[in-house]
């Protein structure tokens, strides 16, 4: 699920200003296929820490990559589609093992909503080599026996799967590459900082003026941000089928979400999920998760775990106007830019347990 993007036009946009009397040190790169910029404050080590923070996400980004060649999931992956029947076992670095571990949990959490195994759909559809194509039903069928995640077993720093199935992070990678971040700035001793990593925001730490970190959420069916948010500290994570998408020739949009129950880019009216949660790889599965899910069964799955996590849904009717839900602890946070000119807003509800 991994797309090309600039800052500019991110799932999310930043929305804050800076003391010119506060030092920032800022660090742009290219990694795990987007734009991404890390920003901190704090002691005069800050720069060399933001440069430690870059490596460690682009080090993970050389183990999960699917594309690279060199990386150990594209290897891994490579000998699976050799294997036949056989199973495949493979060991990785504690920090992807963790990955791998918390992928599969959450998988069984949302009941397959988010899928680490559906690469092999994934990439018939094209999404991973911007080759689009619809695959027939009963190639997406056969592809759907390689995606069970249960069939994934997990021991010491070994995974074992049969041969067929493939590893995809890419629902969770950025998320998970943000925590890792924000731990190595922390342990660096920078005080506050701000990661965009191609859209995935994560915060920490008190900001320079020392007022909440505001963060803009896209319009997903029109321009610039339709409304903004405060938090304190945590990831604003969006799962969206704006930017990646095709047009086939039968006329209809498949966006690159794909529904692991039949292996068909998701189409249940959602356009824009946004999950406002602690850590970054739990934001951004569930993002995934909820959007696969739709409308009713994502604010089901709130009242019945969302002790430790908001959402933002932005759902279109079939007279393209736009519905927008999200839950009650985000009341006197979230507001809905008044400019929104190009985007007719049929509701807004507050949903609470």
């Amino acid at each position: 699920m991994k797309k090309f993007c600039i800052i500019l036009c991110s799932v999310l946009f930043l929305i804050f200003s800076c003391s010119p009397r506060t030092e920032k040190k800022v660090v742009q790169f290219q990694s795990m296929n987007t734009w991404m910029s890390i920003q901190g404050w704090g002691n005069e080590n800050c720069k060399e820490a933001l440069e430690k923070a870059k490596l460690a996400i682009e080090n993970l980004d050389k183990s999960i990559s699917t594309t690279d060649s060199e990386s150990k999931i594209y290897d891994l992956n490579s000998k699976s589609l050799n294997a036949d029947k056989n199973s495949v076992t493979s060991d990785f670095s504690s920090q992807v093992f963790q990955l791998a571990q918390y992928s599969l949990k959450m998988a069984e959490v949302t009941k397959g909503a988010f899928n680490p195994c559906l690469y092999p759909v994934t990439k018939a559809w094209g999404f991973t080599t911007d080759k689009y194509t619809v695959p027939e039903k009963d190639i997406i069928d056969s592809l759907l026996k390689n995606t069970d995640y249960k069939q994934v077993q997990i021991q010491e720093s070994q995974l074992n799967f049969p041969g067929g199935m493939m590893l995809d992070f890419g629902g969770i990678g950025k998320g998970y590459a943000g925590d890792i971040a924000i731990q190595v700035m922390k342990e660096e001793g920078v005080k506050a900082g701000l990661l965009d990593l191609g859209g995935n925001v994560q915060v920490f730490g008190t900001k320079p003026e020392g007022d909440p970190w505001k963060i803009g959420i896209r319009n997903p069916v029109g321009e610039g941000v339709i409304a903004g948010l405060e938090i304190q500290t945590g990831a604003v994570i969006t799962s969206g089928g704006y930017e990646r998408f095709f047009i086939a020739d039968d006329g209809n949009k498949y966006i690159h979400i794909i529904d692991s129950e039949n292996g068909m880019p998701v189409n249940n009216g959602l356009v824009s999920v946004t999950i406002v949660a602690d850590s970054g790889a739990y934001a951004d599965a569930l993002s995934t998760a909820l959007f696969v899910m739709g409308k009713e069964k994502a604010i089901e799955f709130w009242k019945e775990n969302g002790s430790d996590f908001e959402f933002i849904i932005m759902n279109q009717t079939e007279d393209e106007s736009l519905e927008i839900f999200y839950t009650e602890n985000l009341k006197n946070r979230f507001n809905l830019i008044e400019n929104v000119a190009d985007t007719n807003v049929k509701k807004i509800q507050i949903v609470s347990k």
